[in-house]
């Protein structure tokens, strides 16, 4: 019997959600700063990349740690090309035909798909692609097809259902998914699945079953999710093909069948129908993401083109990407004879309430040393093809998966430096808790409660000591400061250029102070370990002299923030003791609402965390009136 795709109509005594699952990513740009927005492979290719990988290197993880003899990791992306009889059998076998005829009775972008794609071609002579993703020297997707038990159902049909197992993994079940969806243009996928008996599944190694994710649509009057299944039709559901059923479907659709007596077949085989990514964009998203752990030997990655041409993620062959790899090696690598142009940080641990972590990770960082080299670029334009590109100083964030979680930006003016940052196995829990859905940054911020308190200030700490310490490097190999007569100062200059035209004298008398408040600081720097330094003194707050009435509540707020490249720029925390009746805002760090009477004097006491003495900092003490604004000292 011809097996027909068969839609999942909107049950409102259910749950439910759109099959549009795509939408997921739509219209997010893939974050390349500076130098590497030149030749950046697109969203697409980079969620590919960055999701199937990720989710493949988990369950291969998940297999290393059960058997210490599993095969190497592996994964295989085959671009392949069908004409004539060879496409007409593909079509025949996974009905395409059907899905086309239902594209032509509903909206085509309201779902999903776009005005022309292989659905509005597939009777003419036209080539029909296919995208063969294979992976070998994983777990497989195992597990009963029942409740959430099943690892197929939970990548392929549920979405954000659960939190992968153990704490290395890359997130949870589902989101992978709309990497895969998005790469297809008809939003059809297959995975034939390979994996080890279990006794909770006695007697099923393999699984076949085919997805089509679309969004809600009416069809004969149902209302439909947009969810369709490809697999072996019961009198209540559909089911993946199991053990010989499909290995016969997935030979039909031309795929190599698996067994599970051979430990090489364990893993799972993905079809994607109508690839919207490039070979060649996907090579180079590969290596953006992934050169960490293709540079540590941990897998293999292949892609191959429709003429069968192999090519291997190479990143020492890009440029840019080596001064990351060198870095890597830097900040994993105690170094023996330091070089001017190359440095390790090592980050030392924190308190976060009552738990201490005694390591952060490790940072290493590495400039140009050539005179012209890319440490001193223009920030005009590149040599390449006259392409404008706004320089940065650039840090790789990397855990324990090996993958760039983020290239973040970490300064802006010469000499640029690039550095990579390997957290701690010790942190890398926290750390996955404040990846968003795309796994692209580590938040610092929980702007509704939803993400632990420690994982938050372990990402801040992080993020503030990497780039003191790019601060502090990039500080050691500038070059000399020039002499006195070649110092050009320009606000001096406009000075006496306006003193000569007269036009004044150049000086602006004070603006009258009308302040409700009188602000007296004292602050003093105090060493630190690791030799840091930190700010320390107190801020006394007492009603001036313009202040009328007797008494009021008031809003205190004390911020320390370094001053970065001549502006004002990131905060660092503050531990402030506020008096007596002041309580600290929620959600407002260092902020106190309190009562103040005329006369009386609030005096707040405060320590900074430690941060590198190289940097400068401003302190900003406030106080509001509950009916007025601001003021400042």
């Amino acid at each position: 019997m011809k097996n027909r795709w068969n839609w999942e109509a909107t049950d409102p005594s259910r749950s439910g959600s759109s099959g549009d699952i795509s939408k997921l990513f739509r219209h997010e740009q893939t974050k390349s700063p500076g130098v590497l927005e030149l030749d950046a492979p697109p969203p697409t290719a980079t969620l590919m990349a960055r999701e199937v990988i990720q989710n493949s290197w988990d369950a291969a993880r998940e297999l290393q740690e059960e058997d210490s003899n599993a095969p190497t990791f592996e994964i295989r992306f085959e671009f392949e090309t069908f004409a004539e009889s060879a496409k007409k059998a593909f079509v025949d076998r996974l009905d395409l035909s059907s899905l086309a005829s239902r594209a032509d009775m509903v909206d085509r972008y309201k779902i999903g798909l776009k005005e022309t794609d292989s659905l509005t071609s597939l009777n003419d002579n036209s080539d029909l692609s296919i995208l063969v993703i294979s992976e070998s020297g994983t777990t497989g997707m195992y597990g009963p097809w029942t409740g959430a038990d099943s690892k197929m159902f939970l990548a392929l049909v549920s979405l954000g259902y659960t939190e992968k197992g153990g704490s290395s993994s890359g997130g949870s079940y589902g989101y992978g998914k709309a990497g895969l969806i998005r790469g297809s243009a008809i939003r059809t996928i297959v995975a034939y699945t390979c994996f080890r008996e279990r006794a909770d599944d006695p007697g099923v190694t393999r699984r076949l079953l085919g997805m089509t994710y679309w969004g809600q649509h009416t069809g004969d009057g149902t209302n439909y999710t947009g969810f369709a299944r490809f697999g072996s039709r019961s009198d209540e559901a559909v089911e993946p093909f199991k053990n010989e059923e499909a290995d016969d479907v997935a030979e039909s659709l031309r795929l190599i069948a698996r067994t599970s007596s051979n430990p090489d077949d364990l893993g799972t085989t993905l079809v994607v129908v109508e690839p919207t990514v490039s070979p060649e964009d996907l090579l180079q998203a590969i290596n953006r993401s992934w050169w960490p752990a293709l540079e540590d030997g941990l897998f293999g990655a292949v892609v191959r083109t429709p003429d069968h041409q192999i090519h291997h993620p190479r990143p020492m062959r890009d440029e840019v990407l080596r001064s990351f790899v060198n870095a890597y090696r830097v900040a994993t690598t105690p170094q023996d004879n330091t070089k001017t142009h190359e440095r390790r940080f090592k980050f030392s641990g924190i308190a976060v309430g009552s738990q201490e972590f005694g390591s952060l990770g490790s940072l290493g960082l590495v400039a140009d040393n050539q005179p012209q080299g890319w440490s001193y670029a223009d920030q005009t334009a590149s040599a390449v093809d006259d392409d404008v590109v706004e320089h940065r100083s650039l840090v790789a964030l990397i855990r324990r998966p090996r993958m760039v979680v983020e290239y973040l930006n970490a300064g802006r003016t010469a000499p640029f430096v690039r550095g990579v940052f390997v957290a701690s196995d010790e942190v890398d829990e926290l750390l996955r808790l404040t990846e968003p859905k795309g796994h692209d940054s580590w938040q610092t911020k929980s702007y509704d409660g939803d993400l632990d308190h420690r994982a938050t200030e372990v990402a801040d700490a992080i993020t503030r000591r990497t780039k003191q310490n790019v601060a502090t490097f990039r500080n050691s190999i500038k070059p000399p400061v020039p002499p006195p007569e070649d110092v050009h100062l320009p606000y001096f200059d406009r000075f006496i250029r306006n003193v000569l035209a007269g036009k004044g004298s150049g000086w602006n008398p004070p603006v009258a102070d009308n302040r409700p408040f009188s602000i007296r600081l004292s602050q003093r720097p105090e060493p630190a370990a690791n030799a840091q330094i930190k700010l320390a003194g107190t801020a006394r707050y007492s009603f001036s002299e313009h202040f009328e009435g007797e008494a009021s509540d008031v809003v205190i707020s004390l911020q320390y923030r370094f001053l970065e490249e001549d502006r004002v720029g990131q905060f660092i925390q503050l531990r402030v003791r506020p008096p007596s009746g002041f309580m600290e805002e929620e959600g407002k760090p260092s902020s106190f609402v309190g009562h103040l009477r005329r006369g009386e004097e609030a005096l707040f006491e405060f320590e900074s965390e430690p941060y590198a003495p190289e940097w400068s900092g401003r302190l900003f003490a406030n106080g509001e009136l509950l009916e007025m604004s601001d003021v400042e000292e």
